[in-house]
């Protein structure tokens, strides 16, 4: 998924993550769970969300501010 968004450059919607990774969007559970993973990488702040359901990579600098040794 972060290669994913990396490369889109924009933010996208979960349900067009899910189809670009593989997931069956027609099982609202696969589109749930591809929407649980991008929270996780949320809380690590690896995404950011905005407007609500729209993710995109969050810029490099986030990461180096905190002090996020898997950037270094």
């Amino acid at each position: 998924m972060l290669v994913l968004l990396a490369g889109a450059g924009r933010a996208m919607k979960v349900r067009d993550i899910a189809a670009a990774i593989g997931e069956d969007v027609s099982l609202v559970k696969r589109v749930e769970t591809t929407r649980s993973r991008l929270k996780r990488l949320l809380k690590e702040k690896r995404v950011v969300e905005g407007p609500v359901g729209w993710f995109a990579i969050a810029p490099a600098s986030d990461a180096r501010a905190e002090g996020d040794a898997r950037v270094r």
